[in-house]
C-alpha cells in the first residue's frame, strides 16, 4: 500500500506541474518578411505564331515578392501575372495570360549608413501556367534598391529591376486557338519594398 500511495502522490505532483507549466503564457514569435509590390512595364517581345509568322507584343503585369532581411544572400519567392495582347490575321485580336510562381535566391549589397542606393540581383525558377500550358523557365534579374528608411531590420524602399527569361516559352494558345512561342527578352519592373517585422503573440 505504501508503494502505491507513493506512486499516486508522485503522479499527482507531475500532473499538477504540467498543468501549471501549460497555464503560463509563452511568447510566440512570427517573422513577417518584407514584401515587394511591383509593376511589369510593357516591353517589346517577339511572339512566333504557328503558321502565322512573328508578332511583336508588349506584355505588362504586376507581382508580389517576399524579400529577405538585410543579409547579403537570402531566399525569395513570389507570384506575378502578365497580360499579352495579340493582333494577327491568324489569331485575330486576342489576349493571353501568364501566371508565374517564382522561387529563388537574392543577393543584395550590404547596408551602408549614408548610402541609400543598394545593388540587387536575383535568380529564379519560374513555374508558370498559360491557358492549358504548364511551363518551367529559369529567370535572372538585376537592379537597384533606393532605401527610404535607413534604420530598419529589413530592406525598405523603391526598386528598379531588369529581368531576363533564359529560354523560349512554347504555349498551346496565344490567341484564336493558335500555338506559339514567346521568345526570351528583357523586361523592366518598378516597385516598392515595405518593411518586414516580428510579431509577438501571447498564448493562454
Amino acid at each position: 500500500m505504501k508503494i502505491k500511495t507513493l506512486l499516486f502522490f508522485c503522479w499527482g505532483i507531475v500532473c499538477c506541474g504540467a498543468v501549471a507549466f501549460a497555464a503560463e503564457p509563452k511568447p510566440v514569435y512570427k517573422w513577417m518578411a518584407a514584401n515587394e509590390y511591383y509593376m511589369i512595364m510593357p516591353t517589346a517581345q517577339t511572339l512566333n505564331i504557328s503558321g502565322g509568322g512573328s508578332e511583336s507584343v508588349n506584355p505588362w503585369g504586376f507581382g508580389f515578392r517576399a524579400v529577405g532581411n538585410n543579409e547579403t544572400i537570402s531566399k525569395t519567392g513570389g507570384l506575378q501575372f502578365q497580360s499579352i495582347k495579340v493582333d494577327n490575321p491568324h489569331t485575330g485580336k486576342d489576349t493571353f495570360y501568364l501566371f508565374d510562381l517564382l522561387l529563388g535566391l537574392e543577393f543584395m549589397t550590404p547596408k551602408v549608413q549614408g548610402k541609400p542606393l543598394r545593388f540587387t540581383a536575383q535568380a529564379f525558377a519560374d513555374l508558370g501556367l498559360s491557358d492549358t500550358t504548364l511551363y518551367a523557365a529559369p529567370m535572372i534579374s538585376a537592379g537597384f534598391l533606393y532605401t527610404t528608411k535607413e534604420f530598419t531590420d529589413t530592406p525598405t524602399g523603391l526598386t528598379f529591376d531588369v529581368f531576363y527569361r533564359l529560354i523560349d516559352l512554347d504555349l498551346d494558345n496565344v490567341g484564336g486557338g493558335k500555338a506559339g512561342t514567346l521568345k526570351p527578352a528583357l523586361g523592366f519592373k518598378i516597385g516598392y519594398i515595405f518593411e518586414g517585422f516580428w510579431t509577438i503573440k501571447e498564448t493562454k
